[in-house]
């Protein structure tokens, strides 16, 4: 019983795993990509900068609108202040509220406002610019480490292959050895061929693991995430041709396609902007503005009511004091009351206005102006420097990129000659083998030449590859393996 629970929980184990294996997704080039352009943190915070950049757009254009606000404020005086009712200074101690709101917008700040707007517009595209740039180097680094492991697993399946023919090849001179036609000390020399063999087995599976780890840090994917790549079929396009291939139509089609090179146009248009921003400071500026104001004091009292039909008595100020004209004749005084006028009253009472224009006219600024004039002047340089090196970069980049495409187009056909050659070589020593005329050592050797030649011609075949995917960079064609 417990042999067949034993058996069924392994089964059933192969089962998942068989099902996991087989459930598990490969990455194309194209996905790797796209993931990476959504997760890579170099692009998050390329697409950061544009966020903010963009921003700054916004806030530049709401410089055009007008400003409004309100302020309220509302306490106690003690000692001499003034009475904000009366203007008069006074000793009593007086509650206070004052209510305020003003309203005012630039009329004319010399074109500063405006070309703020367009030096922010063209921030925001420099800022996408360089957004787009870190996305194509990202890709490009992409496509390389996934060339990388296309490389060193078929390094890896070349190795294994070549164990496993070693291995046959020791079991064959076995038994020639057995049956006493070949010598005992030939069975080391196809040993020592085997050990090579798994020697350069295990530094190929280290360089596949190494190159997946580089892939796996360029998508922002933990180190233990099991990643597998789509191995397509790699054919060498049948139409490159970098013999034939100038620099002046791809220089020319990559000034156009490279972000770079539009960022470092929009900087210049940008500095350009900075120099009318500095020569609005020579010009007035006009402002318009309202204000609504009132308040209420504690201090606002004034005659409450009377105990017989007669004239109301009337207040007057004294000697700094308040006081109340009485009726003269009378044979009695006139009875009366003061009290504080009421909040909302005092609110209506106190409301005042206010319309203004300003114009604020610059005569003399200590020649502050014309030193940020100078100074936006030597930024747009700067720019155009900027800009000429990016050109020229790309240009030797350009040059770079075809002179090593049609130096790996030679090494390539280098490669695949002395590959046919040695294979050759190999087949004919492999027959003279058979046949006794050579020894174990001239096998070994002949296999040897062969691997090394084999080796060599695939590391050509990739690197060519890539250096075709770096003219197409160029090109601004997208990056895939088909």
């Amino acid at each position: 019983m417990k042999y067949t629970f034993k058996t069924a929980a392994l089964l059933l184990l192969a089962s998942v795993l068989a099902t996991s294996a087989y459930a598990q997704e490969t990455w194309s080039l194209e996905r790797c990509i796209l993931y990476a352009q959504e997760n890579n943190l170099s692009v998050k915070q390329a697409q950061a900068n544009v966020k903010t950049a963009l921003l700054s757009e916004r806030q530049a254009k709401t410089s055009r609108l007008p400003n409004l606000g309100a302020n309220f404020s509302a306490g106690e005086q003690f000692g001499r202040t003034i009475d904000p009712t009366t203007n008069q200074y006074s000793t009593v101690a007086t509650g206070y509220n004052s209510i305020g709101v003003s309203a005012g917008i630039n009329l004319f700040q010399g074109g500063l406002i405006h070309h703020s707007v367009k030096q922010a517009a063209w921030n925001a595209q420099a800022a996408q610019a360089d957004a787009d740039q870190t996305t194509n180097t990202l890709a490009l680094q992409i496509a390389q480490a996934y060339l990388n492991i296309l490389l060193f697993e078929e390094q890896l399946k070349n190795a294994r292959e070549r164990i496993a023919t070693s291995t046959e090849q020791l079991n064959a001179t076995q038994k020639l050895i057995d049956a006493g036609t070949l010598p005992a000390a030939d069975r080391y020399n196809i040993l020592a061929q085997i050990a090579q063999g798994e020697q350069a087995a295990v530094q190929a599976q280290n360089s596949v693991d190494l190159a997946y780890l580089s892939l796996k840090q360029l998508l922002q994917l933990e180190p233990d995430y099991d990643l597998l790549i789509e191995r397509p079929a790699i054919a060498i396009p049948a139409d490159a041709a970098p013999d034939a291939v100038t620099l002046t139509p791809i220089y020319t089609t990559a000034l156009g396609t490279q972000p770079n090179v539009r960022a470092a146009d929009y900087r210049i248009k940008s500095a350009e902007e900075g120099i009318s921003i500095a020569k609005s400071s020579y010009w007035p500026t006009v402002s318009f503005g309202v204000n609504l104001n009132t308040n209420y004091s504690t201090a606002f009292k004034l005659p409450a009511g009377y105990n017989q039909l007669t004239e109301p008595p009337i207040p007057v100020r004294i000697d700094g004091e308040d006081r109340i004209l009485q009726i003269i004749g009378q044979k009695e005084s006139i009875p009366y009351d003061i009290r504080t006028v009421e909040y909302f009253d005092q609110i209506d009472q106190n409301f005042g206005q206010s319309v203004g224009l300003n114009i604020n006219i610059p005569i003399y600024q200590n020649g502050r102006v014309r030193l940020n004039v100078e100074r936006a002047r030597l930024s747009v340089l700067t720019a155009q420097l900027q800009q000429n090196q990016v050109r020229q970069q790309l240009k030797n980049d350009i040059q770079t990129a075809i002179a090593n495409a049609r130096a790996a187009r030679k090494q390539l056909d280098a490669a695949q000659k002395t590959f046919d050659a040695t294979k050759i070589a190999f087949e004919n020593t492999e027959k003279r083998h058979a046949l006794g005329a050579v020894n174990t050592l001239d096998l070994t050797t002949a296999r040897n030449n062969l691997d090394i030649a084999e080796n060599d011609l695939t590391v050509a075949k990739y690197d060519y590859l890539f250096k075709l995917k770096i003219l197409d960079f160029y090109e601004g064609k997208p990056l895939t393996m088909n």
